[in-house]
């Protein structure tokens, strides 16, 4: 049976949706391909219908997971300083740390991919520019872009290692703060609580 290519593309789309929240929760490097194709509800015979391998599959891994991050930052409204604020807390919540197959691969992945080949280090530096892009025009500034994704992500990345969770509501308030201060808010407007 021949499928038309919006099925192809879809059946893609779901691939990448699915195997990018498994790397994300349980690490890519960690998962086999079997692992990756179930995490999608697919053969491993699936995945190479679209995919060259293990590497190529990381590769629109981290494509399809960095345009999702900057299209986020680029839906908020950098005139809109409570959007903005928003976006920022959202980041550095509870929920974003409790859930990695949900949320933003930088925290999840960059480790991977600082061990991966060129190829991979490559797309890898394209979506991180697009990302930074966005999160420039809600700064205003390229300098305060790289130091406020820099403490974001170092942010969750600390607290996912940690048990208490008043210390890592402790590390994301202080973040959170931090990272107002660059946007030009004068008081918090999200603190993150514990649930």
């Amino acid at each position: 049976m021949r499928y038309n290519a919006d099925y192809k593309e879809q059946a893609r789309e779901k691939l990448l949706n699915a195997s990018g929240q498994h790397a994300k929760q349980n690490g890519f490097n960690a998962s086999g391909l079997t692992d990756l194709a179930a995490a999608a509800g697919v053969t491993t015979g699936s995945l190479y219908k679209h995919f060259k391998g293990k590497s190529d599959l990381f590769i629109n891994i981290i494509e399809a997971e960095l345009k999702r991050t900057a299209d986020m930052y680029a839906s908020v409204d950098s005139t809109d300083q409570v959007q903005v604020s928003r976006a920022l807390a959202g980041y550095l919540s509870l929920a974003h740390v409790r859930n990695a197959g949900a949320g933003c691969p930088l925290p999840s992945l960059t480790p991977e991919i600082g061990r991966a080949n060129d190829a991979v280090k490559l797309a890898f530096e394209r979506g991180v520019q697009a990302v930074h892009a966005n999160v420039t025009a809600l700064t205003g500034d390229a300098n305060s872009a790289w130091n406020i994704m820099a403490q974001n992500v170092g942010a969750v990345m600390l607290a996912r290692a940690m048990c208490s969770e008043e210390l890592q509501s402790e590390l994301l308030n202080a973040v959170l703060q931090a990272g107002e201060k660059i946007i030009g808010q004068d008081k918090p407007l999200h603190p993150v609580k514990r649930s």
